[in-house]
């Protein structure tokens, strides 16, 4: 008989809890009860390290290694991963797996989340493609595995947004296309020639009201999404809204989504950077006067600064920045509509040309300001 052995896969840093994703768990336990029906969990690569062994997963978080196998337990695991519709018992009958043999290396694949419950019937989704570019993915970050639960959740999620330039419209798309349910569009200014191309407004669009030639974009390209131009609308009905404006957050612009406990996220275009953040938790985390009098701790004439920088032109949506920052900031309103606690909680993340590559710096609540002890 062989001894099964479980690991995290060499070269990698074993488990990392991220606050969502499923941990391998080591040792193998003999009376885990295991669900009914199971399966692969979808997107995971099985491979062949020789010798007995087989891996489960390549990302470092949770990539795994099966030691001590027989050639037969190895092929019927390889056969799993190839054939989906193949149960797993089925496909250790046809191997010649022993029933105990499979069941000790089942409740160890199940230990590692590698083997998870077939999923019932879920809610409707409105991502693109009904969610096949998406579930798997989300599934993975899943005890469960079932992406579709996470997009059906999103179906029933409205997002804000106030800002529609490149990086609005670039933030719309994303949420639309992930398969949040409900956009409120906030943006009556005219579209721009420098709003044309990235983010999909097209040069018929000049002229015409920002979020009206957005709502027009969404209804063609996520059509299942509810989209609104609402003048006036209902803020207390939004789960998070993303502010995109120029050179400095206006923390008067905030106060009544602070008041109503509306999670918000500003996203500031400067000449050559752009910063996402903080993504304020009202009561809970740090808000936009709280980065602003820090900034004013550091400078005393940030104050009027900010005040002249406030009434000065905004600046253009670079391509390359317009299109990390929209991605930047969608993925931390979906962090937070998951569950997740999102990277920019407490912290702004700033990106700047030429390497456009986010960097994260923490920010905390101001002792002057007393936001964190609103009502949470």
């Amino acid at each position: 008989m062989h001894s099964l052995r479980e690991s995290p896969a060499s070269g990698t840093s074993g488990p990392v809890d991220d606050g969502g994703a499923r941990l391998p768990a080591s040792g193998i336990v003999e009376d885990v009860r295991r669900p009914s029906p199971l399966r692969l969990r979808p997107g995971t690569p099985v491979l062949s390290r020789g010798g007995g062994e087989v891996q489960c997963g390549s990302d470092p978080r949770w990539s795994f290694v099966l030691s001590g196998l027989t050639p037969d337990e190895e092929r019927w695991l390889g056969e799993v991963a190839e054939r989906r519709h193949v149960t797993l018992e089925q496909a250790a009958a046809r191997c010649g797996v022993p029933a105990e043999r499979r069941d000790e290396i089942m409740t160890a694949l199940v230990r590692a989340g590698v083997l998870v419950p077939v999923p019932g019937t879920v809610g409707a989704v409105t991502a693109a493609a009904d969610g096949a570019a998406d579930a798997t993915v989300l599934g993975m970050l899943r005890p469960d595995g079932a992406g579709l639960v996470t997009l059906a959740d999103r179906a029933r999620r409205t997002v804000g947004i106030s800002g529609l330039g490149r990086v609005g419209t670039g933030v719309a798309q994303h949420l639309g296309t992930a398969g949040v349910g409900s956009l409120v569009l906030d943006d009556p200014q005219p579209v721009q020639v420098t709003d044309v191309g990235l983010g999909g407004l097209r040069p018929a669009d000049v002229g015409r009201a920002r979020h009206d030639a957005v709502r027009a974009l969404l209804a063609e390209r996520s059509p299942r999404a509810a989209v609104r131009t609402d003048e006036v609308p209902d803020l207390g009905g939004l789960d998070v809204v993303v502010v995109v404006e120029p050179h400095a957050a206006h923390p008067a612009r905030y106060q009544r989504l602070l008041g109503l406990g509306v999670p918000h996220l500003p996203v500031v275009v400067r000449e050559a950077d752009m910063v996402v953040g903080p993504l304020v938790l009202p009561g809970r985390s740090a808000c936009v006067r709280c980065v602003d009098l820090a900034r004013a701790d550091v400078d005393a004439r940030w104050p009027a600064l900010a005040a002249q920088l406030r009434t000065t032109a905004e600046p253009a949506h670079e391509a390359t920045l317009a299109a990390v920052a929209a991605a930047t900031a969608a993925a931390q309103v979906l962090a937070l509509l998951d569950g997740h606690r999102p990277a920019a909680v407490g912290a702004c993340l700033e990106i700047s040309l030429p390497a456009g590559l986010p960097r994260v710096h923490p920010t905390g609540p101001h002792p002057r300001c007393g936001c964190v002890y609103l009502p949470a």
